[in-house]
């Protein structure tokens, strides 16, 4: 399967789960959807858990890619400094909040793993990878009780992300709103 097969594929997912829902997301449905034979990515993903699996690692891909732009410390000390900073790794972790597919897909994989036998322990990772850069930004910007306000910032980050995925979101200006509020309670 050639990069740009890849790439169709994974626009289809978003487009499939945004509009169908996740279940509905079938191998055969995005064959068709991108114009690739089933076959192909019967042999590549395996079955529709493995497709969704595929598509979690390439968000996961782009999250990391967003997290390297910001950097991985606060340009100074200073309150404003880490401030901005924490701001921007957690907007980051948002993946794009303009990009309502990619949050729904996140969102919908997570929420699913729980249905879908075997998941969870295949997505487990995600909340295991998210978590130990949450604690590593706090750290870094000098958050007294760092694991304390990972889990604070976690469920702020899930709650956020749950309200941008879905049409009756907060929009993307009350998250900023709402994430800087959160960020200066916890940086001073």
């Amino acid at each position: 399967m050639t990069a740009d097969e890849h790439s169709a594929a994974f626009d289809a997912v978003l487009d499939l789960v945004t509009s169908r829902g996740i279940t509905e997301t079938t191998l055969r449905r995005v064959a068709d959807h991108c114009g690739l034979d089933g076959k192909t990515l019967r042999r590549k993903y395996g079955d529709q858990y493995g497709l969704l699996m595929a598509a979690a690692k390439e968000l996961e891909l782009d999250r990391d890619r967003r997290l390297a732009a910001v950097g991985s410390e606060p340009r100074s000390d200073s309150v404003a400094d880490r401030r901005a900073y924490l701001e921007a790794v957690t907007r980051a972790l948002l993946l794009d909040p303009t990009d309502r597919r990619r949050l729904l897909l996140r969102t919908e994989i997570v929420a699913s793993a729980r249905l879908v036998n075997g998941m969870e322990a295949e997505t487990e990772w995600m909340g295991t990878s998210t978590r130990t850069i949450v604690t590593a930004a706090l750290t870094r910007a000098g958050v007294a009780e760092a694991e304390l306000e990972t889990e604070r910032l976690l469920a702020l980050i899930s709650g956020l992300a749950f309200e941008l995925a879905y049409p009756h979101g907060a929009g993307e200006g009350t998250a900023d709103r709402v994430v800087r509020h959160h960020i200066a309670t916890i940086v001073h």
